[in-house]
C-alpha cells in the first residue's frame, strides 16, 4: 500500500476528513472517514478558528482510528463562489542546449503566467493549465520531452481571498497538520461527481450545502462558471421551525425523516406529530404541509440559480444535464423532480463511487482528494507570517512551529 493522503471539507455545518490511500493495484481506497458538527464556519468561511480547530481534531482522530494510520498533511477546500478565475498566458524560452522541455521549463512557464495584477486582498490559490504551445504548435497538454525553442501556457488562475484562505488554513494548523495545498471546491466535486464526458460535453454541478448552494459549469474539461447563491439546507430548516412554530433541532430532525421537496409525491394522509412552542401537548402535521415548507424554499434556490445562468448567457452550455450533490437537500425525495421542472434538464443525484462514503455529503472530500491525485503538478503555498505545524507529533511542542515567505513548490506526486 502506498502513502496516505488526507482531505478536509470545511463545511458550515460539519467538518469531514477522510484518509484515502494508493492499493497495490494503483486504486484509489478510502481507509479513514471522521465527521464532527463545527459552529465555527458560516456561510462557507472560518469565523472561530479556535472551534474549528477542535472539530477538525476531533474528526481527524475519528479517521486516523478508522484507518488505523497517522497523517501530518491535508488538502483543503474552499467554496467556489469565493474565488475567481483571471485567464493568462506565460512565455519562456527553452533553456537546455538540445531544446528538450524539462520540467524546470515547465515550472518556468507557468510561473511567468503569474505576473497579473490582482486587489492587495486577493491572492493565488492554484494555476490550472489549459494547454501548451510549441513553437507555435497548440493543443499540448503534456510538454515535457517534446523539442522546441519558445514554450507557452494558457492557464487559468485561481485567486481567492487572502483572509478567507488564511483563517482556513490556521484552523487546520492548529489541529497540528500541514496544508499542502487549497482547493477550489468546483474542481474537487467535477473529479467526484462529474463524467468525463460530462465535464466535456456540458454539466451544472450544484452543491447544497448548510449556509450557501454553490453551482458550477464545466465544459470541454473546464470549468466555465461558477457562483453560489446564500439559500441552503438551514434556511429549509429554519423555516420549518418558524412556520410550524417548533424548536430548530425538531424541524431539522423531521426535515431528515419526512421531508419531501416536491409536492406532488406528498400526501395529506401520511401524518406525524410535532411539539410547538408554548403548547402543551403534541400536534398532527401532514407530509402535505411540511413539503409545501420545503418547496418553497428550494424551489426559490432553484429559481436564483437558474435566473443567474440565464443572465449570464451560460445556461445553454449545459447539454447533458444537472448533478445535485451535498449533504443540505440533495437527499430529499422529490428534488431531482423539482429541478426537473424548474431548469428543464436532465437532473441526477452525484455521490462517490467509494465504499464507505457513497452518500453527497462526502463529495466534496473525496474530491479534494481525486482532484490532488490526479494534477501532474500541484501548486502549494506556504502562507506568510503564519505558524505552520509539522504534524501532530509537534503539535503540543511550540517551538516546532516555523514560519515562512510564499514559496511555490511543484513537485510530481508519483
Amino acid at each position: 500500500m502506498g502513502e496516505y493522503i488526507t482531505s478536509i471539507d470545511l463545511g458550515t455545518s460539519k467538518v469531514c476528513v477522510i484518509i484515502g490511500q494508493i492499493d497495490r493495484n494503483g486504486q484509489l481506497q478510502i481507509v479513514g472517514v471522521g465527521n464532527c458538527p463545527c459552529e465555527g464556519i458560516k456561510k462557507g468561511v472560518v469565523v472561530d478558528i479556535e472551534s474549528t480547530s477542535n472539530a477538525i481534531n476531533y474528526a481527524l482522530e475519528q479517521a486516523e482510528n478508522m484507518a488505523d494510520a497517522e497523517v501530518f498533511d491535508t488538502y483543503v477546500n474552499i467554496p467556489g463562489g469565493y474565488t475567481k478565475l483571471i485567464r493568462n498566458k506565460g512565455i519562456i524560452a527553452v533553456s537546455g542546449e538540445d531544446r528538450e522541455i524539462n520540467y524546470d521549463d515547465v515550472k518556468r512557464v507557468l510561473n511567468s503566467a503569474t505576473i497579473i495584477s490582482m486587489p492587495q486582498d486577493q491572492q493565488i490559490i492554484d494555476i490550472i493549465p489549459i494547454q501548451y504551445i510549441i513553437d507555435g504548435y497548440d493543443e499540448i497538454k503534456d510538454p515535457i520531452g517534446m523539442v522546441g525553442i519558445r514554450l507557452e501556457a494558457d492557464v487559468d488562475i485561481v485567486i481567492g481571498s487572502s483572509t478567507t484562505i488564511l483563517n482556513a488554513v490556521k484552523s487546520v494548523n492548529g489541529a497540528g497538520l500541514e496544508v499542502l495545498g487549497i482547493v477550489p471546491e468546483p474542481f474537487a466535486l467535477s473529479e467526484s461527481v462529474l463524467s468525463k464526458d460530462e465535464r466535456e460535453l456540458g454539466a451544472l454541478v450544484i452543491d447544497i450545502g448548510a449556509g450557501t448552494s454553490d453551482f458550477s459549469l464545466f465544459k470541454n474539461g473546464q470549468l466555465i462558471y461558477n457562483n453560489l447563491i446564500p439559500i441552503a439546507g438551514n434556511h429549509i430548516t429554519n423555516d420549518i421551525s418558524v412556520g410550524l412554530r417548533i424548536s430548530y433541532n425538531e424541524s431539522e430532525n423531521i426535515k431528515k425523516k419526512f421531508g419531501i421537496a416536491y409536492t406532488p409525491l406528498a400526501s395529506d394522509k401520511n401524518v406525524f406529530d410535532i411539539n410547538p412552542i408554548g403548547i402543551n401537548e403534541k400536534v398532527c402535521i401532514s407530509e402535505l404541509k411540511l413539503s409545501e415548507i420545503i418547496e418553497a424554499r428550494v424551489g426559490e434556490a432553484f429559481e436564483l440559480i437558474n435566473t443567474e445562468l440565464i443572465r449570464q448567457g451560460v445556461k445553454q452550455e449545459i447539454l447533458t444535464g444537472i448533478v445535485l450533490t451535498g449533504g443540505g437537500t440533495s437527499n430529499f425525495l422529490g428534488i431531482k423532480e423539482l429541478a426537473n421542472e424548474i431548469f428543464n434538464l436532465p437532473v441526477r443525484i452525484g455521490k462517490p463511487k467509494y465504499i464507505g462514503v457513497n452518500d453527497p455529503i462526502y463529495s466534496s472530500g473525496v474530491g479534494l482528494i481525486n482532484y490532488s491525485l490526479k494534477r501532474k503538478f500541484n501548486y502549494y503555498v506556504e502562507y506568510n507570517n503564519l505558524e505552520v505545524r509539522k504534524g501532530k507529533k509537534n503539535r503540543k511542542n511550540s517551538s516546532s512551529s516555523i514560519s515562512s515567505f510564499f514559496k511555490k513548490i511543484w513537485e510530481e506526486y508519483f
